[in-house]
């Protein structure tokens, strides 16, 4: 390639480069706004399996964005230097053993929600709690299909 392509070719490319930074810092933006929306509808969402709720928008054109939140995740473990293993430890009310595995750190039991439950009753409540994380929205798109007439 010649001097003068690879230059042009560098430039388009640094120009792209920058648009595309640009849309997709507007994209997120976008999204933000669209998560932020889902949030004040929550009561129009579908639950989903895992706990989490799916709602979708449609566009002018017919496409589609979907908001899907992800129910809370336990967390996988709990280290001993955990900021909350006190109030963890408190919030299980003396069954904390009956609840946790301990290895280095401390890992929820196999269903430990229902476990907990079972044991706890409504004190399970703030024990789940603080042992979840929350959940991960996402947005995502479908095009509709241009028609054909």
């Amino acid at each position: 390639m010649i001097e003068s392509k690879l230059r042009i070719l560098i430039t388009e490319a640094v120009v792209l480069d920058r648009a595309i930074a640009a849309q997709s810092e507007r994209l997120k933006e976008m999204k933000a706004q669209i998560a932020a929306e889902a949030e004040t509808r929550k009561e129009e969402a579908t639950k989903t399996d895992g706990g989490g709720r799916s709602i979708s928008f449609e566009g002018v054109d017919g496409c589609t964005a979907r908001i899907v939140t992800a129910g809370p995740t336990l967390l996988a473990t709990i280290k001993p230097d955990n900021k909350k293993l006190s109030k963890i430890k408190d919030a299980a009310h003396g069954l904390f053993a009956r609840l946790f595995d301990t290895e280095m750190s401390y890992r929820p039991v196999f269903e430990f929600r229902d476990q907990a439950r079972t044991l706890l009753g409504v004190q399970a409540a703030p024990l789940i709690k603080l042992c979840e994380t929350a959940g991960k929205t996402t947005v995502s798109f479908e095009t509709k299909e241009p028609s054909s007439e």
